[in-house]
């Protein structure tokens, strides 16, 4: 857990606590130029946070400073945009090496995820259409520190593959269309039934009949 950083403040115009923050600044430029381990990387993510938040709190008490006391605050305070300046290029380089580290580490998990993707299609006899894809499951909280899948991840693929499966297999909901051929096919079998059953019918019985019919059609 890191430490608590300094925070930055204005006393009567003047900042407070400027070179903590640059020297805590120039001791993150330490950190491996290739971060190499979760514990390191999850370390430059803390600090990306920080340095944001610094410099964020650098750039809002600048502005409110200068609304009090004018622009000679800056040439006052010049140190103040310094900070600033050096707190956004720490964390701008933090930025592309954690960058370069997540898709190296994702790269390096990701055939074990996309293993586990393919038992679940297979097992699950999924099709093209329903099948899982490990992309949507791309992300370092997907994998520990030793690049396994973390449980409830995949207690969660597992009920997306149940799911796909279930929507795979379940009969098709009828059209209007289906639902209309369906009940002309009853009538015209109960019509062909009574017939069979009782006879010749004269002509206003196969009129009303058709008449029955001809209901399902409007």
């Amino acid at each position: 857990m890191l430490e608590t950083k300094p925070a930055l403040s204005f006393e009567n115009g003047v900042m407070v606590n400027y070179s903590d923050l640059l020297a805590i600044a120039e001791e993150y430029k330490s950190l491996p130029e290739t971060i190499v381990t979760a514990a390191q990387g999850s370390r430059a993510n803390a600090v990306k946070s920080d340095l944001k938040k610094n410099a964020d709190l650098i750039k809002k008490e600048l502005k409110a400073e200068d609304k009090r006391r004018s622009e000679a605050f800056y040439e006052e305070n010049h140190g103040a945009v310094a900070a600033l300046d050096t707190l956004l290029s720490v964390r701008e380089d933090l930025v592309e090496r954690t960058n370069t580290w997540e898709k190296t580490r994702l790269d390096a998990n990701m055939p074990v995820l996309e293993a586990f993707i393919d038992e679940q299609n297979e097992l699950h006899h999924l099709d093209s259409q329903h099948q899982l894809s490990a992309n949507d499951w791309r992300k370092l909280g997907t994998f520990t520190p030793t690049g396994k899948i973390v449980g409830k991840v995949q207690n969660e693929i597992v009920s997306q593959a149940r799911l796909a499966e279930y929507d795979q297999n379940k009969q098709p909901e009828l059209t209007p269309l289906d639902l209309l051929k369906r009940d002309l096919n009853r009538a015209f079998s109960e019509l062909y039934s009574n017939y069979e059953d009782d006879g010749i019918y004269g002509g206003k019985d196969i009129k009303d009949d058709l008449a029955k019919i001809a209901q399902l059609l409007q």
